[in-house]
């Protein structure tokens, strides 16, 4: 079986994550008895990303391309002395979304989202923002 583009993608991924010199990717490659990834088949292609991921540093995954999005370490989370919801990420990357492609909105930068954030609710970080007060920020942005 040959060869497939996300694993060539995932090979030179893994080779900049590691840094990897072109003498020593070379040597990888020369292993398995090619001088590029085109030429792997499947099953060498597989064991070297195998080998390659175990080179890394524990405090650094390899993530494929879909994976983490802004926001997404905050969950579903549920504030019981409020009892309400958190805003979702989904709902926090919306709102960003609206402030970096606003036309009316002049400074497209995270700060002055953030600061935009604090004046119409008073919550300092928008990691903390509720549910309803997405809905607010929402239309202020909308009204802008």
């Amino acid at each position: 079986m040959e060869i497939n583009k996300a694993q060539i993608a995932k090979i030179h991924a893994l080779k900049s994550q590691l840094k990897l010199s072109d003498e020593e990717y070379s040597a990888a490659l020369g292993s398995y008895g090619v001088t590029t990834s085109k030429d792997l088949s499947y099953e060498q292609a597989s064991d070297l990303i195998k080998k390659l991921v175990k080179l890394l540093p524990q405090y650094l995954e390899y993530k494929e391309k879909k994976k983490y999005k802004k926001y997404d370490e905050l969950g579903i989370r549920w504030n019981e002395k409020l009892k309400q919801h958190y805003a979702t990420p989904k709902q926090l990357r919306m709102l960003e979304a609206m402030w970096m492609t606003s036309p009316r909105v002049e400074n497209k930068t995270e700060d002055a989202f953030r600061k935009f954030c604090k004046r119409i609710t008073g919550i300092d970080r928008i990691e903390w923002l509720m549910m309803n007060d997405v809905r607010k920020i929402k239309k202020a942005i909308e009204n802008l």
